[in-house]
C-alpha cells in the first residue's frame, strides 16, 4: 500500500506554548468568571491566551499589535528593543483583540477611540499584570500590552547594576537623618523598581517609615514600611494626611509622588527641627535636572531643599551580555583613551558574539556547519537589562552653584570638579566591568531621553 504524505501546515507562535490562564478583575468574583465564560466561547481566547504566553515565554515586557486593512502585525519588546514576530491574518487578529478586550473590560465593538484596561493571569506557576491600551490610528488601530509580573525580579542594588562603592555611599544616604534623598530617572527608564529595590534596601527594622499615597494610585507593598492614603473615599488630602503623622513622630517620611509645596516645606521642617528624613522620587532626565526641577517647583524653600539634600539618583536601561557566549577582545590602546580608561587597567572588554556569514560557517572538511543560536539568549548577544546610575551628592560649592544657575552642562562642570561622575562616565564603567558592550551603549544613549 502506498504511504500518503501528509504535509503538516506550520504552527503559528501561540500555538507553541501553553496557554496563560486569565483572571479578569471585575467588580465581583462572579462577574470576573462570567467575562471569563463569555471571553472562552469566543474564537480568538486561544489565540491571545497563547500569544501572551509566547511573549512571555521570549522574556518580552510588551507587545504591540498593529491592525491593517490585510493583517495584524506584531512586534515583541524583549530587553528594551522591539523585534518582529510573525503577522496574525486580520480575521484571527480581530478575533485575539475581541476576546482580549472582554478579558479587560474594554469595549470589544469600538476600534477608533482610546480605551485601557488591566487583567491578571498565570503563566506556569508565576502571576501578570498586563495592562492594555488601544487606539483607533489612519491605518487600522494600534494596541499596546505591558506585561509585568506581580514578584519583583530584582531583591538588591547590586542586581540592578549599581557598583559596590555607589551601593555603599547611597546607603549611607537612605539611613541619614535630617535629609532629603530623591531617586530618579527618565521616564520609561526603571524608576519604579528603583524605588522599591532601594526602599528594601533601607534599614528598616530600627527606624519607622511612613509613605503618604495616593489612594487612586496605590504602590507595591514594602515590608516594614507603612502605608497611609489620601485622596478617594478617605476625606483625606495630602497635608492633612501629613500632619496626622507627624504626631506620630516618624522617622523617614516617603512620597512616591512629588510633595505639595506645604507638605514639603512642613517636612524639611520636620528634617531641620526633629532629625527626621525625606525620600521621594521623580521623573528627570539626570540627577542634576531632577535638582534644577526640584528647585523651580518649590522656589521658596530652594534653602531648605539645598541644606538638606543628600543624595540624587539617576538611571539608565541598557541590556546585558550574555554571559553564555559574550566574546572578550583586547582593547587598542586607542579606544582606551577614547574611553578615558587608564592603560593597563582592563585587560579585557567584550561584545556580544556575532555568527561569521552563513557561507562561511563550514567545517574543517568545508562542508556546511551552521552555528547553532546560543541556547540562553536565543543569539541576541543580550540577556536581560541592567541600569547604569549616577549618583549624585551636593557638595559646597554645587550647592552655591545652584542659586546662581539652572545650565545644566555648567553645574554638570561644577559637580565634576567635586568628583561626581555623570551618567556617561558611569557608563563607560559598565562597559570595564564586562556587563556591556560598547555597541549597546551607542544604542542606548542614542535614544532621544
Amino acid at each position: 500500500m502506498a504511504r500518503k504524505s501528509v504535509k503538516q501546515e506550520e504552527l503559528q507562535p501561540w500555538q507553541t506554548v501553553r496557554p496563560v490562564e486569565f483572571s479578569p478583575r471585575g467588580p465581583s468574583s462572579s462577574d470576573s468568571q462570567a467575562t471569563l465564560v463569555a471571553a472562552r466561547q469566543g474564537a480568538g481566547f486561544e489565540v491571545i491566551a497563547g500569544q501572551i504566553a509566547h511573549a512571555i515565554a521570549n522574556r518580552a515586557s510588551q507587545v504591540l499589535l498593529d491592525f491593517s486593512q490585510t493583517a495584524c502585525a506584531i512586534r515583541y519588546q524583549i530587553d528594551g528593543a522591539w523585534e518582529s514576530m510573525p503577522p496574525l491574518d486580520r480575521e484571527t487578529g480581530d478575533a485575539m483583540l475581541y476576546a482580549l478586550k472582554q478579558l479587560c473590560y474594554m469595549n470589544p465593538a469600538d476600534r477608533r477611540s482610546a480605551q485601557k484596561g488591566e487583567c491578571d493571569l498565570k503563566a506556569n506557576k508565576e502571576k501578570f499584570d498586563i495592562s492594555v491600551r488601544s487606539q483607533g490610528v489612519k491605518t487600522g488601530e494600534r494596541v499596546l500590552v505591558v506585561v509585568a509580573p506581580k514578584k519583583m525580579p530584582f531583591e538588591k542594588l547590586a542586581d540592578l547594576g549599581m557598583r559596590d562603592k555607589m551601593i555603599e555611599a547611597f546607603k549611607e544616604g537612605l539611613n541619614s537623618s535630617s535629609s532629603m534623598m530623591v531617586v530618579s530617572a527618565p521616564k520609561s527608564e526603571g524608576l519604579t523598581t528603583t524605588w522599591w529595590v532601594a526602599l528594601n534596601e533601607a534599614d528598616k527594622f530600627v527606624r519607622d517609615f511612613q509613605a503618604l499615597e495616593d489612594k487612586e494610585k496605590p504602590e507595591p507593598e514594602i515590608i516594614n514600611v507603612s502605608a497611609n492614603f489620601y485622596g478617594g473615599d478617605t476625606g483625606e488630602t495630602e497635608t492633612s494626611l501629613l500632619s496626622r503623622l507627624i504626631l506620630r513622630e516618624p522617622d523617614v517620611l516617603l512620597f512616591p509622588e512629588l510633595p505639595q509645596p506645604e507638605s514639603l516645606e512642613k517636612t524639611l521642617a520636620q528634617c531641620e527641627k526633629a532629625e527626621k528624613q525625606l525620600i521621594t522620587r521623580m521623573v528627570a532626565g539626570n540627577a542634576i535636572e531632577a535638582v534644577v526641577r526640584l528647585l523651580a517647583k518649590y522656589p521658596e524653600q530652594t534653602a531648605e531643599i539645598l541644606k538638606h539634600l543628600r543624595g540624587v539618583t539617576s538611571q539608565k536601561l541598557i541590556r546585558r551580555l550574555c554571559e553564555n557566549c559574550k566574546v572578550g577582545f583586547e582593547p587598542p590602546p586607542k579606544l582606551l583613551a577614547q574611553l578615558g580608561i587608564p592603560a593597563g587597567r582592563v585587560a579585557l572588554l567584550y561584545q556580544p558574539f556575532v555568527p561569521p556569514p552563513i557561507e562561511q560557517q563550514v567545517d574543517e572538511k568545508g562542508r556546511p556547519a551552521p552555528i547553532e543560536p546560543c541556547h540562553v539568549c536565543n543569539g541576541r548577544g543580550y540577556f536581560g537589562r541592567i541600569a547604569v546610575f549616577e549618583y549624585l551628592q551636593p557638595g559646597p560649592k554645587l550647592r552655591d552653584a545652584f542659586t546662581k544657575t539652572r545650565d545644566i552642562a555648567k553645574l554638570y562642570a561644577v559637580a565634576k570638579a567635586e568628583g561626581h561622575k555623570n551618567i556617561q562616565a558611569e557608563a563607560v564603567l559598565t562597559v570595564a566591568r564586562g556587563l556591556t558592550g560598547l555597541d549597546e551603549l551607542k544604542r542606548a544613549f542614542a535614544k532621544k531621553a
